[in-house]
């Protein structure tokens, strides 16, 4: 009898008060990678005591933004490869079978995977509107990449060659309407803190000129129309966030009942 030993590929997770659903993400990566690491950012619900009971390994720091946390995350992790996974995505069997396929056939000449997400709102997957095919790169060699990108938009740097992964990440399958109106608010009000570290130079219809191209660009460049009223819902509350985003910096935040 022939033993296949697990693949050598850490999936990594950073958590901040995700107990209502770090177990499913946890439960879709686990048969397919050799480590799930944890990286509690101070929560005060379960998440922690979830992720054990899981199978995962939880490590712990203080949350100070989503760049620093993945990177720190990324190397506490015991393998080279990794797949970044949020507490809100899912993996799929066919995503899966490719992660082991990555150790069980020899490595390409590659630093890192896009992988395709699909996102859902109001209970069905989306098909346009910039949310899909929503392409990330989510699995890498942590040697030849790193983390970047402007708080709250983090991202994988690498100069090295980038290949497609067969498969999907299942992102907020349970996602409505107004959880998308409250996380891009959210997001926007760390989006306007980013600006006015940037030294960014306010002008008086940013937030209306910046709304705008984001209304447009979703619905001629993304197609939002497709999607029908969730496309073009999708539009509407971004282009809002968008345009909190700008008006948040240009009084220098913080906004909601202001400090």
């Amino acid at each position: 009898m022939i033993l296949r030993s697990m693949p050598a590929v850490s999936a990594v997770l950073i958590a901040l008060d995700e107990a209502h659903r770090i177990g499913a993400a946890i439960r879709s990566v686990r048969p397919w990678v050799d480590e799930v690491l944890v990286l509690d950012g101070g929560s005060r619900d379960d998440t922690v005591e979830i992720a054990r009971e899981e199978g995962a390994r939880v490590e712990a720091h203080p949350f100070d933004g989503f760049v620093a946390q993945k990177q720190r995350a990324t190397d506490l992790a015991r393998n080279r490869w990794i797949v970044s996974l949020d507490a809100d995505e899912r993996v799929d069997e066919q995503l899966g079978r490719a992660l082991s396929a990555i150790a069980s056939d020899g490595l390409p000449n590659v630093a890192a995977f896009r992988v395709r997400r699909r996102n859902y709102l109001d209970g069905r997957a989306l098909v346009a509107s910039g949310w899909y095919p929503d392409l990330r790169l989510r699995v890498f060699d942590r040697e030849q990449a790193r983390w970047g990108g402007v708080e709250p938009h983090d991202r994988v740097i690498t100069e090295g060659q980038i290949a497609p992964l067969a498969g999907h990440l299942h992102h907020d399958p349970e996602r409505t309407t107004a959880q998308l109106e409250r996380s891009t608010e959210a997001h926007a009000r760390r989006a306007a803190e980013s600006l006015v570290k940037s030294q960014w130079q306010p002008w008086l219809l940013a937030p209306l000129g910046h709304a705008l191209a984001h209304f447009v660009r979703k619905v001629v460049l993304r197609a939002a129309w497709l999607d029908g009223h969730r496309g073009w819902r999708i539009a509407w509350i971004g282009a809002k966030g968008v345009a909190l985003k700008y008006q948040l910096a240009a009084r220098g935040c913080p906004g909601e009942g202001e400090s």
